[in-house]
């Protein structure tokens, strides 16, 4: 498949950001987040039109489209300023001066329907506007904070492809621009989104003294990034399996979490003889969670990451105590907030506990490894004014090491998992069987 770049522009807010307005200090969870994009890429074809008495023929007139997107997005700039902004020197604000967004439109010569019978990763990478800057982990540190690509089908179709710097968004704060901008491009003003950019009010803010002082260079691991997708009847097959007296109703989350570190364990144990302990961090979203400080429009990094499990050497992992080892952390994290009773110390609080759990750890005793769950996160609601995407996609990029990323399938009960691994414990771990019982190795998408 090809894709080919036909144009580039600087898209900037349609209106300049108040004075006031033009300095947004980030937090110190910010400031230590990995100079990375968190990406989402949202698929559009002919059968998602609201007209379903013209079927035929493209459905998005490249020039029409162009305009759509871009005119709406210099309006959602407006009130997602920072976007347009850059991180300043010091790395522990963001100068929003509206110097804007890119939006590069392209072409693929496939179809959406050919690339969706086998959406692999590399193929899926070109989606992405990544291409338009000369090293995306300086860029994702500094500017540009937003980049957008349009890539239209030969059939039709449409991807739009959503870059922000981690060190301002998160899935949510992704999901929430996203719904934001749709709205907007379809008129619906009443659905707009006002983003609050106050996570530095919840966290500590971030300074200079406390900026990570390290460089992220590409000198990594060879790693594959696979797909792996749990129906909604093997999820409910697979919560059976793993509850308990201690669990007796896991989440969808839980469940696939304790599958995928079992086998994640037994890849890793099967082609390391390193005797590393291995370490399973677990971002969860506060927003909600702490009503008196935080609303669900906060727009940051606004997670706390606990460490709920840990396999010392070469040792196994049994799913039903993975399981009830992440929901002891899970009521943790609720019996922390019940007691702090919203005190507008809890987000220092939970930062030291943050810093507590990793400071500990070294890459020279320890194995590190993240899932983050996008579950529940209204990215299928991003509705431009032709209807709900075909499909919708997340992680990060460029890709981090030992990552499992979860997200809805299209129906809401079955879950996708994005999985990065080093190339030789992937090929341990595609061919666990107990995955395979669960999950199937990159379906066609249906549209």
């Amino acid at each position: 498949m090809k894709v080919e770049a036909i144009g580039k522009e600087t898209i900037k807010p349609s209106s300049p950001t108040p004075n006031d307005l033009r300095t947004v200090k980030l937090s110190v969870y910010d400031q230590f987040l990995p100079p990375v994009y968190t990406v989402s890429v949202l698929f559009f074809s002919n059968s998602c039109r609201h007209d379903q008495t013209q079927r035929e023929g493209p459905m998005f007139s490249e020039h029409d489209t162009s305009l759509k997107l871009k005119s709406s997005l210099s309006e959602t700039l407006t009130r997602f300023y920072p976007l347009s902004g850059r991180i300043n020197d010091g790395g522990d604000a963001i100068d929003c001066n509206d110097e804007g967004a890119v939006f590069v439109d392209a072409r693929s010569d496939s179809t959406l329907l050919d690339f969706l019978k086998s959406p692999d990763f590399a193929a899926l990478q070109r989606f992405l506007p990544l291409d338009t800057v000369e090293n995306p982990y300086e860029s994702a540190a500094t500017w540009p904070l937003l980049l957008v690509k349009a890539t239209y089908f030969k059939c039709g179709g449409l991807a739009i492809g959503i870059c922000i710097s981690h060190k301002i968004a998160d899935a949510a704060s992704i999901s929430m621009f996203v719904r934001g901008w749709a709205a907007t491009a379809r008129g619906d003003s009443d659905s707009a989104t006002y983003p609050e950019f106050t996570a530095a009010k919840f966290f500590p803010p971030a300074s200079e003294s406390t900026r990570f002082s390290g460089k992220i260079t590409l000198d990594r691991k060879i790693c594959a990034t696979k797909r792996f997708v749990f129906d909604g009847s093997k999820i409910a097959e697979l919560r059976r399996k793993v509850a308990s007296g201690d669990v007796a109703e896991p989440t969808r989350v839980e469940s696939i979490t304790g599958l995928l570190w079992k086998c994640v364990v037994t890849a890793s144990n099967s082609v390391s003889e390193k005797l590393l302990s291995k370490v399973l961090n677990q971002p969860v979203n506060l927003r909600g969670k702490v009503p008196s400080l935080l609303s669900e429009n906060v727009m940051g990094n606004v997670m706390y990451s606990s460490m709920p499990l840990m396999i010392d050497g070469q040792g196994e992992v049994e799913i039903q105590d993975a399981v009830k080892d992440l929901r002891r952390k899970a009521d943790e994290l609720k019996r922390f907030i019940r007691d702090d009773g919203g005190s507008s110390l809890i987000g220092t609080k939970m930062v030291d506990l943050i810093l507590s759990n990793i400071s500990g750890l070294s890459y020279e005793t320890h194995e590190p490894y993240s899932v983050s769950s996008w579950c529940k996160l209204p990215l299928y609601e991003a509705d431009f004014g032709w209807g709900s995407p075909a499909w919708v996609t997340g992680n990060v990029a460029p890709a981090l090491d030992n990552l499992m990323i979860l997200i809805d399938s299209k129906d809401g009960a079955g879950v996708e998992a994005w999985v990065t691994l080093p190339e030789q414990v992937m090929l341990s771990f595609e061919q666990n069987a107990e995955l395979l019982a669960f999950a199937c190795p990159n379906p066609t998408v249906s549209v």
